[in-house]
């Protein structure tokens, strides 16, 4: 077991008194051989590019005009897939807003217990929710699915990824290491400069691809019969599943 876990409190001795329970957590649990990685916030802000990395987000925001909840809706909003947690005590949430789906209420203060049992929703949540591949930016960091990225190429200094919905990211990397996170039974390398997403090819002609986002990827004659073999076997594969 290996989960993140972030805390945002703009309460300095709060958020120091979680660090200070998660890190008897994490050590008790590591005798397990079970890893838990956290890290600690003190602004929306400051949380914000790097959200969608953690199963759970334990959240207080009382100091400024937007507090929890709003930080919370905002964030499902954007598309957060770990658990989020309201943990208060100068705003009772639940009292303010009432529920909402997709966050959980635990008054403070908390105990060892209570992050026991966060520990263990966080990690019912990261079985469910899949890997992320983390995508480095030069103005910030990305968390995709393997499934998202529809084709890769090399610009030189960064790799320029196609995403799902008309998005794309520039990484800070080479496609070396950007291939060694993808998934080699549905990824395809097309040359040292592209690689393809076989799922999201719709069409094949030639010496060429078209992909889902109506991009053609072409690749060398030398290569057509080898690249032709692999894509005839993944779509095997792919008729198999169904």
């Amino acid at each position: 077991m290996a989960v993140f876990i972030a805390v945002l409190d703009d309460d300095p001795a709060d958020r120091k008194q979680s660090e200070r329970l998660l890190a008897r957590e994490r050590d008790e649990r590591v005798k397990n051989g079970e890893v838990i990685y956290y890290d600690s916030y003190g602004s929306e802000e400051a949380l914000l590019p790097y959200f969608m990395k953690y199963d759970l987000i334990l959240i207080d925001v009382t100091a400024t005009t937007r507090d929890g909840m709003m930080v919370a809706v905002d964030l499902l909003r954007r598309g957060a897939e770990g658990k989020i947690v309201l943990y208060y005590d100068k705003i009772d949430y639940r009292a303010k807003y009432g529920d909402e789906e997709g966050i959980s209420f635990i008054p403070k203060p908390m105990w060892q217990k209570d992050f026991s049992r966060l520990i263990d929703l966080a990690d019912e949540v990261r079985k469910n929710r899949g890997p992320r591949i983390e995508l480095r930016g030069e103005k910030g960091t990305a968390y995709v699915k393997n499934e998202e990225i529809l084709y890769a190429i090399s610009r030189g200094y960064y790799v320029a990824v196609a995403l799902e919905g008309d998005r794309s990211f520039h990484a800070m990397t080479d496609l070396a290491s950007l291939c060694g996170m993808l998934d080699p039974d549905e990824f395809m390398i097309l040359s040292k400069d592209t690689v393809i997403n076989m799922g999201q090819v719709v069409s094949k002609t030639g010496n060429s691809f078209k992909m889902s986002d109506g991009a053609v990827m072409k690749f060398g004659i030398f290569d057509k019969k080898a690249i032709t073999k692999k894509y005839a076997e993944y779509a095997e594969r792919k008729q198999n599943r169904k």
